[in-house]
């Protein structure tokens, strides 16, 4: 009977006990309330208060972070009305040029900036497990992820436009003798050929997009960090993004588009800066791995394709091109990859 009391006494402590430690666990304005405050209109009020305070943060955290996006993607917009370029044959040098800087860009972009990142972020997710692998007997086997990402855009980018080539027609092959036919199949070469820039142009745009779409996860992840660290990655992105968006504009003029139909292309890409700044605020920056693990390598491998497949092919035709023509052209490749440079010791 007395160990029942105890076991009595013992509940009952337990008991008063768990009610001070969950009474305690209110904000002191709450110690003197009544037992029935929590269902009183003042409660709810309060609870309906501390509610709307959340929705403003996040409101105010996606305005901020979408108008520095809208703000990196109009500025470009409007710098492009100054490129004196076009399809015509007059603007060729120049066409020329800015598809050096253009392939300057994508390379630089693509082994300065996106393998970097996706290796650091790797190796800061792994820590150091590398580091005693010296003193023991075996090897642990290295991170493939990156490089398998990268291998993974250049032979995504590689099918795609085989795909399309395959349905376009652009694969047939004729073995009439005739001279008339010959003078067809010329002029269906051709017909190809601007097919096949055509190709590049939207493969180029599709990257691109994808670029933009992981500059928007920085951006709302940058403003998820605090304001100031926002707006800092809003001006860093912003420098990288103006040579980046002149090559693009260069590539799709180059593969047959009007200058306002070019303009408007790169101005659609926008929306993959918008989407991805939407994602990242949404997921509350969640979303770090996967782009380190996969969009970051994934990405530079589509820009390593265009740049060697399909812009540098275009500066090595014409065998009677001018020697200080060349040079241009090599100098505007290494501006290309120094604007890179620079972008990449500031970031």
């Amino acid at each position: 009977m007395c160990c029942l009391n105890r076991i009595y006494f013992l509940c009952l402590l337990l008991l008063w006990t768990t009610v001070l430690v969950l009474g305690h666990s209110h904000s002191h304005s709450s110690v003197n309330e009544p037992p029935a405050y929590k269902y009183s209109a003042s409660a709810n009020q309060k609870h309906n208060l501390h509610e709307d305070k959340d929705f403003q943060n996040d409101y105010d955290l996606y305005i901020k972070a979408l108008s520095s996006t809208v703000f990196i993607s109009i500025v470009p917009f409007f710098i492009l009305f100054f490129i004196p370029i076009d399809g015509s044959v007059e603007k060729q040098p120049l066409l020329k040029i800015l598809l050096s800087f253009a392939s300057g860009g994508l390379l630089g972009d693509a082994f300065l900036h996106l393998i970097p990142h996706a290796l650091y972020s790797q190796e800061d997710g792994h820590g150091h497990s590398h580091s005693h692998s010296h003193n023991e007997d075996h090897h642990e086997p290295h991170n493939m992820t990156v490089g398998l990402g990268v291998l993974g855009g250049i032979i995504t980018f590689l099918v795609v436009e085989k795909t399309v080539r395959l349905f376009s027609g652009s694969h047939g092959h004729s073995h009439n003798t005739d001279k008339r036919k010959d003078g067809e199949k010329s002029k269906k070469s051709s017909k190809t050929k601007k097919q096949e820039i055509k190709i590049a142009g939207y493969l180029n745009l599709a990257a691109d997009f994808t670029h933009n779409f992981t500059d928007g996860l920085a951006i709302g992840a940058s403003f998820i960090a605090g304001q100031s660290i926002g707006y800092i990655t809003t001006v860093t992105i912003l420098l990288h993004e103006i040579p980046h968006e002149i090559g693009d504009f260069a590539i799709l003029v180059q593969s047959g588009c009007s200058r306002k139909k070019a303009m408007m292309l790169q101005l659609l890409t926008a929306f993959g800066a918008i989407s991805g700044t939407i994602i990242s605020i949404y997921l509350q920056g969640s979303s770090d791995g996967l782009v380190s693990s996969l969009i970051l390598p994934f990405t530079a491998g589509g820009f390593i394709y265009i740049a060697t497949v399909s812009v540098i092919p275009e500066l090595l035709e014409g065998s009677n091109q001018k020697f200080s023509q060349s040079v241009k052209e090599i100098l505007a490749l290494l501006a290309g990859v120094y604007m890179m440079v620079l972008i990449a010791q500031y970031e």
